[in-house]
């Protein structure tokens, strides 16, 4: 006899009950996994998404406790939804406290608050919430904050409350839309960062610099849009444990840092820069800045001063100098990118890269009426981006483009060309009688184009050809047309 199913109450099979069971326990993986590994996951999410996670099943309700970092975001720009933000982050602070008495590893180590618009009437909640992070002895601590405008003053900046100053294992500080009263000392800061962050009318300039210089453990710290911070003083940045520093202000700066490996600058005033005291810099990367000749050593001088350097990006961009000349000169240097993207009576319209021995690698963007020079006895790669939009491909273009390619008087190993038509490249057959071969040496090719037409395939690499006749590989736009 057939052996019939057993039907459990409400009329559904016991097979297909179990069945149903056993694919849902399948697709849950997730749970399957060890608490330790489910914590670390939900660390990476915002608290709100976290706590959602307490109606999966009996064993997620109180796993959102053992996640070490709070993280809460409000993006409302009006007070009854900013209330119902206040309330969900008072309700789950309460519950968090709690469950310091009752559950293990419940600690909170890491504090992080977004608001998008903060005003005046917000500043009891600010200081309630920063005052838990205090009393948790949290290791990171983030405050993002969006300045709102009040109807009969300006944008209001919150001022961080003195309590943070008692968090002395900080790891992790970044304040951006802040005011700051006061100094600091925060003896194990690894990472600090600052966004548009202003100091308060009663303190003085130099309190920026007195506190990095009693962050003992600072490795990496960052600038951004802090233009208040050297109004009347430079900023002074001295720290032997320094190791990456990135600046993106209008800031007047001095730098003592000997172990710095890395310094990435926007838009600075070289005449306003001191370096003499970095010489274990491995990544320059000077961005928008203005090279206005003093008393200090000249740009090129100060590449040559550093000894470890490896990586160089230099970017006339928006300058208000002219800057007609560079000479590059660096033993150690490996790498050089040079973005000439500034109006053409302001680009730097001749590059000498020499006495580089170790360099391997060189990219350019920019206008094709540069010259180049490169002396370097290796087989370099390099990537040219030239600023061609808009432009009428007549023959004074194809002879600066000759003539760009004629300049470029080293050995090169693979190249990549980034032009925004094909018709930059397919070069009529005037000037063709007019301009010798002159790219012999190039072995891998690479063109990049925003506007190709496969119609024009076979002269583009008639062109190519002619240009480099050694050419072992060819692509453009990623096929293979060799």
């Amino acid at each position: 006899m057939a052996e019939k199913s057993t039907v459990k109450k409400g009329g559904v099979p016991e097979k297909k009950r179990m069945k149903t069971k056993s694919i849902a326990e399948a697709e849950d993986r997730i749970s399957q996994l060890p608490e330790a590994i489910i914590v670390h996951i939900l660390s990476f999410l915002p608290t709100m998404n976290v706590v959602q996670t307490c109606i999966l099943s009996k064993r997620w309700k109180f796993i959102w406790f053992s996640v070490p970092k709070l993280f809460f975001s409000d993006t409302s720009t009006t007070a009854p939804k900013f209330q119902r933000f206040h309330n969900y982050v008072d309700n789950c602070l309460e519950h968090r406290k709690r469950g310091l008495y009752f559950i293990a590893d419940s600690a909170v180590t890491s504090f992080k608050l977004q608001l998008k618009c903060c005003l005046r009437s917000k500043t009891r909640s600010l200081d309630k919430w920063l005052n838990f992070a205090v009393l948790n002895k949290v290791k990171e601590l983030s405050v993002d904050l969006n300045p709102g405008k009040g109807k009969n003053y300006g944008y209001y900046y919150y001022c961080l409350p003195r309590i943070v100053v008692n968090l002395r294992a900080l790891t992790i500080l970044e304040l951006s839309g802040i005011e700051l009263g006061y100094s600091f000392s925060f003896p194990c800061l690894k990472l600090l960062s600052l966004k548009d962050v202003r100091l308060a009318d009663n303190v003085k300039n130099d309190v920026i610099s007195k506190s990095l210089l009693d962050c003992l453990s600072l490795e990496k710290l960052f600038l951004t849009s802090c233009h208040s911070l050297s109004t009347h003083h430079p900023l002074q940045v001295k720290s032997s444990s320094l190791k990456f520093m990135k600046i993106r202000s209008d800031v007047s700066l001095q730098v003592e840092a000997d172990n710095l490996e890395s310094l990435v600058i926007y838009r600075a005033s070289y005449g306003e820069l001191n370096l003499s005291a970095c010489k274990a810099i491995r990544k320059l990367v000077l961005y928008c800045c203005d090279f206005r000749m003093t008393d200090q050593l000249p740009v090129q001088d100060l590449i040559t001063s550093l000894p470890l350097l490896e990586e160089l990006t230099f970017d006339n961009s928006y300058c208000k100098w002219q800057f007609e000349h560079l000479t590059i000169s660096n033993q150690h240097l490996k790498s050089f990118k040079l973005i000439n993207v500034n109006c053409e009576s302001k680009m730097i319209k001749v590059v000498t890269i020499k006495a580089s021995p170790n360099l391997v690698s060189f990219g350019y963007e920019g206008y094709i009426n540069c010259s180049i020079s490169v002396e370097s006895p290796n087989s370099l790669n390099g990537k040219f981006v030239f600023k061609d939009h808009h432009h009428n491909y007549d023959t004074n273009w194809f002879i600066s483009m000759i003539d760009f390619f004629l300049s470029l008087n080293c050995s090169w190993n693979s190249l990549t060309l980034h032009l925004s038509s094909d018709k930059a490249l397919i070069m009529p057959d005037n000037c063709k009688r007019i301009c010798c071969s002159v790219l012999s040496n190039w072995k891998h090719l690479r063109v990049i184009m925003d506007r190709y037409s496969k119609k024009r395939q076979s002269n583009l690499r008639d062109v190519l050809m002619w240009i480099s006749p050694s050419l072992e590989t060819l692509f453009v736009n990623g096929e293979d047309i060799f």
